[in-house]
């Protein structure tokens, strides 16, 4: 008797001995944590994660502002739409995404508002120039930066003893070029840093690593803790390009 035939029955007896035995439950998959999904959604977190280190840097709180003309697109569009970010748009403000699809070939761009909220001196009542800044000349007040591109002072302690050189007006932010600062640039010193990247020039408070004159790079440490690398202005502030 060859070996198949044995096999065969040991198969068989196997199989009616465990023929009304549980079957052992189904194994079970664990579910992926959740993403964003939907091109709202995606949308959103891109800008998010584009300006996240501007805001860090600031402490600033952001808004983003996606409205009406988005559900409208996502409703008119023939496919469900990839979302993308236009090259050379704003980093904040009202700037732009893009939605496509590849069949048909569609694409369309959709206007959005994002804001970056931060508490900022202004002036409690109008500086005229050649007047020297004062404590008490200033309280704070949330400011959107994105609605002031030419930039606005963030840091308190570049204004006492700063001069003013251009007219400044009460309850808004203050505009760099209206201050003279008195600041002295000597290591471990509070410095103004001017943060400028595309489309954007924001002053934030820092702390001066190393001496430094007009035209030489230094380094500063920000208020959140991050280090920079930048070059001293003819007005003693340190510019740094992000």
């Amino acid at each position: 008797m060859t070996r198949l035939p044995l096999l065969l029955a040991a198969l068989a007896l196997a199989w009616s001995a465990g023929v009304n035995a549980a079957a052992p439950a189904p194994a079970t998959r664990t579910a992926a944590p959740l993403q964003a999904s939907g091109p709202a959604a995606q949308a959103e977190q891109m800008l998010r994660e584009r300006v996240e280190a501007q805001a860090q840097a600031l402490g600033a709180r952001i808004e983003i502002s996606l409205g009406s003309v988005l559900e409208d697109r996502l409703a008119r569009a023939p496919c469900q739409p990839e979302v993308f970010l236009p090259p050379g748009t704003r980093v904040w403000g009202k700037t732009y995404i893009g939605l496509r699809c590849a069949t048909p070939n569609w694409q369309v761009r959709v206007p959005v508002d994002v804001a970056l909220f931060v508490s900022v001196p202004i002036f409690v009542r109008p500086m005229a120039p050649g007047s020297v800044v004062q404590p008490g000349d200033w309280t704070y007040s949330d400011v959107n930066m994105a609605a002031w591109p030419r930039g606005v002072v963030t840091d308190d302690k570049a204004l006492a003893g700063s001069r003013i050189v251009r007219q400044a007006r009460a309850g808004e932010p203050i505009p760099p070029d209206a201050l003279q600062s008195g600041a002295r640039m000597a290591s471990g010193e509070p410095v103004q840093v001017v943060l400028i990247g595309p489309g954007f020039m924001i002053k934030a408070a820092g702390k001066l690593l190393q001496q430094a004159t007009p035209g030489q790079s230094t380094r500063v440490q920000l208020e959140s803790g991050r280090t920079v690398a930048g070059t001293m202005r003819d007005d003693r502030e340190i510019e740094v390009n992000l």
